[in-house]
């Protein structure tokens, strides 16, 4: 009985562990999750059923073949390193991200824990490609799929970090690439051949790239090399050097070849902590100032273009604070008739009145000194607010007192082309009760041909609101002549540059008598800008301009100073007298 009992009591514990170890496979069989094992020689030895829905491959192919040769090349050494070049008896790996090659040639991302117990790795893996694409969407440039400012900023950091690590005289170095004139290839042939020669730079970078180096694309066509363990400024360069080199070569499009060139802004740092976003700055604005000097040229960040930078900050901080605090003030300047005087219209001309102490400086500070720091932040859209609105106040003042001419406010690149400009005038038409023919508003040439397709359709939406048009700084590049037939425009502005030197220059004279008949032809009022001599008056009137402004006529002044009723006197075309008297005529303020 009581080996009976015995023997009943050993069968049950069989019984028991052989339902156990059926639950373990059964469950080990249905599990989402991957599981395996996996030899010494780095061979799959046993896999569940889930390796072959996410791949494709039978487990009876998986097994058959070395692991590597189903991971992505630059995972295996990540991989089987820790893996297989330890003879310890124990391991353990957590949170291994590796990727798989499905059946179809695509890949899928496996995050990985794995445990080692004498001669066979225990591993468990999940499915994680849906997580990867979406961090990689966010860190990575959709058209070239290059890391994007993001990932860039993180790369850098590290490499920084990095810093004499291995050798003491080490540097890393950003390179700031801007391709010039990159929107006339958009403009000429398309956005679709603009896209294939972006892909097809971001190629090219990257053939001259190490492997530890980056290229990004931070958006339009600017690109930046990270690079590392770099012997010094000179090796920097010289990578910058076959940079622009590379980029000469004509590029293969279809049927067409695009050569192209570029200007590079390189900042170099020795220092592990040197903040990268502050290279990225520096890289920037030594790209700018290659791209100044015409392009095609390299530019090393260094002391000089860091005190530039310096002083650049520390008076964008200032200027800042210049609206809350009420520092920034309207100097008005009128737009005459060369013939008697009578105004026509009056420019708005923004000054800076520092307060030192809380007391207003005597001294102001002139448009060229503080709009080019706005001009690369929000600075110039706000201060372009203010002035459009102070500026229209004033114009209800003045009709009001039935003094109808137009203010004309000049209006930046940014606000002409990113924003709705129509709708902001439109607003401040309204707001001061002013009709359209109040306000004229001046852009520059220069602001037009940086986006001729935005600025075209801005001025055309600001032409339906009766608002006056004018074209400042005409004259300055050989495409002015055929600009205004494309522009809705009311006045010619001549570059002050052509009146400065008419006199002098014959190739000016006969750009400034061009501009005339064009003007006429096309019905619009030709300003000669800048007349601040005897000569230069009696010039323009012999040469049939009609309008004028400039400190010999009426030097810009407060509102309450400005003379906008008075009329010349005698006017002649002897150049050794005055030949327009206004009151307030000597008031340069």
């Amino acid at each position: 009985m009581d080996t009976e009992v015995t023997s009943t009591e050993g069968h049950a514990g069989i019984d028991s562990t052989l339902d156990g170890t059926a639950r373990i496979e059964r469950l080990f069989e249905m599990t989402s999750d991957l599981l395996a094992t996996v030899s010494r020689d780095g061979h799959f030895t046993l896999l569940n059923p889930a390796w072959e829905q996410l791949l494709g491959w039978t487990r009876e192919e998986l097994r058959a073949r070395p692991m590597r040769d189903f991971m992505h090349p630059d995972d295996v050494e990540q991989t089987l390193v820790p893996m297989l070049g330890s003879d310890s008896q124990v391991g353990q790996l957590e949170d291994l991200t590796t990727r798989y090659r499905h059946r179809d040639g695509s890949w899928r991302w496996l995050l990985w824990s794995a445990r080692r117990d004498g001669d066979t790795w225990y591993a468990a893996a999940k499915d994680v490609t849906d997580r990867m694409w979406l961090e990689r969407q966010a860190l990575h440039d959709p058209l070239t799929h290059l890391p994007n400012r993001l990932l860039l900023m993180d790369r850098a950091r590290q490499a920084l970090a990095r810093l004499n690590r291995h050798r003491s005289h080490s540097v890393v170095a950003m390179l700031f690439i801007d391709l010039d004139k990159f929107k006339a290839v958009n403009d000429n042939l398309g956005h679709d051949v603009g896209d294939r020669l972006l892909l097809s730079v971001s190629e090219r970078l990257a053939e001259l790239m190490r492997d530890s180096d980056t290229v990004a694309r931070l958006g339009g066509d600017e690109f930046v090399i990270l690079a590392e363990e770099l012997d010094g400024d000179g090796e920097a360069m010289a990578l910058a050097g076959r940079v622009l080199e590379a980029l000469e070569r004509p590029f293969p499009l279809g049927t067409a070849e695009v050569a192209i060139l570029a200007s590079v802004g390189i900042s170099v740092s020795h220092h592990p902590d040197t903040d990268p976003e502050t290279m990225l700055r520096e890289a920037d604005v030594a790209m700018y100032r290659a791209k100044s000097a015409d392009g095609r040229r390299l530019e090393l960040f260094d002391e000089r273009l860091r005190s530039e930078l310096s002083t650049h900050l520390e008076l964008e901080g200032r200027l800042r604070e210049a609206l809350p605090h009420r520092e920034l003030v309207l100097a008005y300047q009128p737009i005459l008739r060369l013939a008697g005087g009578q105004a026509i219209g009056c420019e708005a001309l923004v000054r800076w009145r520092p307060r030192s102490g809380g007391r207003t400086a005597s001294s102001e500070v002139l448009p060229s000194t503080f709009l080019p720091p706005a001009e690369g932040s929000e600075l110039i859209v706000q201060i372009g607010n203010w002035v459009l609105h102070a500026a229209c106040a004033q114009a209800e003042i003045w009709r009001r007192a039935g003094i109808t001419v137009p203010v004309c406010v000049n209006i930046s690149a940014r606000e002409l082309t990113e924003l709705d400009l129509a709708e902001r005038v439109r607003e401040e038409l309204a707001y001061c009760r002013l009709p359209g023919r109040a306000l004229c508003l001046e852009i520059s040439e220069e602001a037009v041909l940086r986006d001729p397709d935005r600025a075209r359709s801005a001025l055309k939406d600001l032409k339906r609101l009766g608002v006056l048009i004018a074209l400042d700084k005409f004259g300055f590049s050989q495409l002015s002549l055929g600009l205004p037939s494309n522009l809705p425009l009311d006045i010619l502005k001549l570059d002050r540059a052509l009146t400065a030197s008419f006199h002098q220059d014959k190739d000016r004279r006969a750009m400034f008598v061009a501009t005339i008949a064009l003007a006429k032809e096309a019905g619009l009022t030709a300003v000669a800008v800048g007349i601040e001599t005897n000569r230069q008056l009696a010039l323009a009137r012999e040469l049939d301009c009609a309008v004028g402004q400039g400190f010999l006529l009426h030097g810009p002044a407060s509102a309450e100073r400005v003379r906008l009723r008075g009329t010349a006197g005698s006017v002649t075309s002897a150049p050794w007298r005055p030949l327009v008297r206004l009151r307030g005529s000597g008031d340069r303020r």
